[in-house]
């Protein structure tokens, strides 16, 4: 009867006394709640209940063995997750940051990223054809701010690096400028970096494709990819921020956000001119690039 309603009052009129039924009981009856209606608020109490007895900690998955116990009977995830979601009983452990159109585009980026085109071969015959990438923190006394550095994996050579107050494309696209403002050219230089968020940014990859780069990605979570910078950030924080202001001190945000990036700025000129290094013959990074103009390739040995 219900399906066959769709001319108004004079339709409903016609088919009551067709069914033998009065209008005001039929009205009555589509008022009544369903039987999943009703099963759906008992549900929804059983997991209030839940809920206030563990003070809201509970995810929908860990909800549904809990709520079997309670009322006897097993309930789907999906439909324990929209119970919970219409009726703002969801968990209040770790709620979600974004929403799901956000965390669907960063799956839809994530599908597309870049090979990696390094493979732990940490070693390059000549500067300027294949730099790595990456972003430490910098705890300060006002907050924390970030330093994303661009460095050579022919001579450590610290090319380009900025400062920023907040994690994101901006920062990475930033410093992607100034180390084409360096280069002489960017075409078919590689560029590896770790899987973050701010390096499968569109705009990011826009720019790496505007340079004529290659972009190279190490796998999620796995730092030993990119382990030379790694080490990098660690001679940064270490030889400049422990060594001069104490560990602790840095740790504990007890130096001004102008002071360490003051030192930052002079230990990277120190760095890249004057530090050596063992596996260059200690010279420094430019003094090796200086004496090396054209790289380090094998010389053949004529007999």
């Amino acid at each position: 009867m219900e399906r066959s309603i769709g001319g108004g009052r004079r339709n409903v009129r016609r088919l009551c006394a067709i069914a033998g039924v009065s209008r005001c009981g039929y009205y009555k009856y589509l008022s009544q709640d369903s039987p999943k209606q009703i099963e759906d608020r008992c549900i929804v109490e059983a997991i209030r209940k839940i809920q206030r007895d563990c003070h809201d900690s509970i995810g929908y998955r860990k909800m549904g063995p809990l709520l079997e116990s309670e009322i006897g009977k097993r309930i789907g995830w999906k439909r324990l997750r929209r119970l919970m979601k219409e009726n703002d009983l969801q968990s209040t452990v770790r709620p979600k940051r974004y929403s799901e159109e956000v965390y669907a585009k960063r799956r839809e980026m994530k599908k597309a990223l870049p090979t990696d085109l390094i493979h732990r071969d940490f070693f390059a015959l000549e500067p300027f054809k294949r730099l790595m990438e990456d972003i430490t923190y910098l705890p300060c006394l006002e907050q924390t701010i970030y330093l994303n550095t661009i460095a050579d994996y022919f001579n450590a050579e610290v090319h380009a690096y900025r400062f920023s107050e907040f994690v994101d494309a901006r920062l990475c696209t930033d410093t992607l400028r100034d180390l084409g403002d360096v280069l002489e050219a960017t075409e078919g230089v590689i560029l590896h970096s770790d899987c973050g968020t701010t390096y499968t940014a569109y705009i990011y990859k826009d720019l790496i494709n505007e340079l004529g780069m290659l972009m190279s990605m190490g796998r999620t979570g796995i730092c030993y990819d990119n382990s030379p910078m790694e080490s990098l950030n660690g001679v940064i924080k270490t030889e400049c921020l422990y060594c001069r202001f104490g560990k602790s001190n840095v740790e504990n945000r007890r130096i001004p956000k102008k002071d360490v990036m003051a030192a930052v700025i002079e230990f990277i000129e120190f760095y890249n001119k004057k530090r050596p290094k063992e596996k260059l013959g200690f010279q420094s990074p430019l003094q090796f690039r200086l004496q090396n103009p054209k790289g380090t390739y094998p010389v053949p040995i004529s007999k």
